[in-house]
């Protein structure tokens, strides 16, 4: 029944929840649902990040998604840097992200520098409301919390961005 099945997706997010209250560490990250102009992700997803273990910089629960500038980027100097825009899939982030890459303070950023920049399939986990926020928040967790939640959505939901790769330049 339906109830059955809300109450499994319920189930899934609070495990996760309840798994990331307890560590240590809550890593500073921005979810970035366009590039160009920047937009940072709002809606439902600064709590999807607080529940899989982060700490949502910018971007506010239940407001629409947002224009923000360069500044208000690098001034955040995020952990973790998620790519998420509306509508496209990893390879079409990787082709766009010279939006960003090609900006002076780029390589400043301590993502950019540990690593810990992703592309995801925004268009079938994060921008639409729906039953796969539950996989939504796991994706999230696991880029987040890589050592408490192995990799299950890796390659098909989510990668690390290759800076070096050329399909980037």
């Amino acid at each position: 029944t339906a109830e059955r099945v809300v109450r499994d997706l319920a189930a899934r997010v609070s495990e996760i929840g309840e798994q990331t209250g307890g560590l240590a560490t809550r890593p500073r990250v921005v979810c970035l649902e366009w590039l160009d102009p920047l937009m940072a992700a709002g809606n439902w997803m600064p709590e999807l990040v607080e529940l899989a273990g982060g700490s949502n910089l910018i971007g506010e629960t239940g407001k629409h998604s947002g224009p923000i500038n360069w500044k208000q980027l690098t001034d955040s100097d995020p952990d973790i840097l998620i790519f998420l825009p509306c509508g496209w899939g990893m390879q079409r982030i990787k082709e766009e992200m010279y939006w960003l890459t090609d900006r002076p303070g780029w390589n400043c950023l301590k993502a950019v520098q540990t690593g810990r920049v992703y592309v995801t399939d925004g268009n079938q986990y994060f921008n639409r409301p729906g039953p796969r926020l539950a996989e939504s928040v796991r994706i999230l967790a696991e880029i987040i919390h890589p050592e408490t939640f192995p990799p299950g959505f890796e390659g098909r939901a989510w990668e690390t961005a290759a800076f070096g790769d050329p399909s980037l330049q």
